[in-house]
């Protein structure tokens, strides 16, 4: 959602290094280089490097969305059946369609959710259908609000063939839970193994004081229902909080691949990393953490693993520039 901060400030912002915040030798690893077909890999094949230190090299602009492509983007996530492809969503009151296109910005296809008119809809991931895992959703999150809200929808269909889309409206599941605290406001949501759509909030700033309320993680069942809350989340203050002494330290997007989750906030960007295999999504505040490299981004609100390369994608929804990161060479 759109915040008026003044441009002027983005003179002042800097690129964020590898630097670690915390945890073990785990948080010095980059992660795994995926395949063509963009789908992720556990463990690097004979022609898939792993990243080493530095792993991440800097942010460089690959593309923008323009107005008549996209306005106002607030989440993206790769497609996992084809290479190259990002999904990504406006958070404009009304929206009924997700929005296919390349790395560069320029469009693919428009993908109309049958029954979908989002109020605001703010994150979107990709992961399995459900319990059974078979088959790949798009799953998008209705779920932002300035002053918070009680209820939220997360409309869930399966990945379209991008390689002939249709005019034709696609069929989805309007999957709705209830909090079980406070009404609340969030952007950023990811998927686990299950098909449970995993609610980070955008944690509330109080500008009298200058503080951050706490970013609390929920999970929801596939079938919807009350979110379970799981925790809080203990973000690390930024190196350069520009846009922190505006807006607050919160959590604009989420992307998660391979035992790694990317949390965007106005001023950087934080990458948990799990500690053993198959540990469990839901305890990634646990895991060991650092900051990655951020762009310099005005409004920046959505954040993507990168399937068919090493790295990520991060997209400022006010001037609609695409920065993409990269692995240097081990």
């Amino acid at each position: 959602m759109l915040h008026h901060c003044a441009v002027g400030v983005v003179a002042a912002l800097g690129l964020v290094g590898c630097a670690a915040v915390g945890g073990t030798q785990a948080d010095s690893q980059g992660p795994r280089g995926g395949p063509a077909d963009g789908s992720p890999t556990v463990s690097p094949s004979p022609t898939a490097r792993a990243c080493d230190e530095p792993c991440y090299g800097e942010p460089e602009e690959v593309g923008r969305l323009s107005s008549d492509v996209v306005v106002e983007v607030s989440g993206v996530a790769a497609s996992r059946t084809t290479s190259g492809v990002y999904y990504v969503v406006s958070d404009e009151p009304g929206t009924d369609e997700v929005v296919a296109v390349r790395a560069d910005g320029t469009l693919v296809g428009r993908i109309g959710v049958d029954g979908m008119s989002a109020e605001n809809a703010e994150a979107l991931a990709v992961g399995p259908c459900g319990p059974s895992g078979s088959g790949q959703c798009v799953f998008v999150g209705d779920i932002g609000d300035h002053v918070g809200r009680a209820d939220v929808v997360v409309y869930r269909f399966p990945e379209p063939d991008l390689t002939a889309p249709t005019e034709n409206a696609v069929a989805a599941d309007a999957v709705r839970y209830s909090y079980p605290d406070a009404p609340t406001d969030a952007e950023a949501m990811i998927v686990d193994d299950s098909g449970r759509p995993l609610i980070v909030s955008k944690a509330a700033f109080d500008e009298a004081s200058a503080t951050t309320g706490p970013t609390r993680l929920y999970r929801g069942d596939p079938d919807g229902g009350v979110l379970e809350l799981l925790g809080e989340v203990d973000l690390p203050d930024p190196d350069r909080p520009v846009f922190t002494g505006i807006v607050g330290n919160v959590v604009t997007d989420a992307s998660s691949t391979d035992g790694r989750v990317l949390l965007r906030t106005y001023d950087q960007v934080v990458e948990y990393v799990a500690p053993e295999a198959e540990a469990d999504l839901g305890g990634f505040p646990g895991w060991p953490l650092r900051r990655v490299p951020a762009p310099i981004q005005i409004q920046s609100e959505a954040v993507g693993y990168r399937l068919d390369a090493c790295g990520y994608v991060t997209i400022s929804e006010f001037t609609g520039s695409i920065a993409a990161v990269g692995c240097r060479p081990s």
